[in-house]
């Protein structure tokens, strides 16, 4: 169990990163303009965290066969179908989650910041 949990959060890790990763590079891009920069983090960030949560929600749903942490299971490891699909669903629902957890709370302080900026005339 502990292999797939690993496995799941190192799928999320990834997943969630490359997307943050375009966010930041919009944040760069718009950086002559911090508040345009802030805003589009922002909504940046809301997306990232939108899109983790329905991964989330739709991780148990999803065949065990057609996942990353099945593929980075070896023959041996892999568990029987029928529990494959309970223990990678929690897995990368737990997963998933708590890195949609991460990116909404950044969300959120860049929505704060936003409005503060915008709020104290810089």
């Amino acid at each position: 169990m502990e292999r797939i949990r690993e496995l799941a959060f190192a799928w999320a890790a990834r997943e969630s990163g490359l997307a943050v990763l375009g966010v930041i590079g919009v944040m760069f891009t718009l950086a002559g303009d911090p508040v345009l920069a802030l805003k589009a983090g922002a909504i940046g960030f809301t997306l990232v965290a939108a899109l983790l949560m329905f991964r989330a929600d739709r991780a148990p749903l999803r065949e065990p066969e057609g996942t990353e942490v099945w593929s980075g299971l070896k023959r041996e490891e892999r568990p029987p179908r029928a529990v494959a699909r309970r223990l990678i669903g929690r897995a990368n629902r737990e997963a998933a989650s708590t890195f949609g957890w991460y990116s909404a709370g950044t969300a959120v302080a860049l929505w704060i910041t936003e409005i503060g900026v915008t709020l104290s005339g810089f």
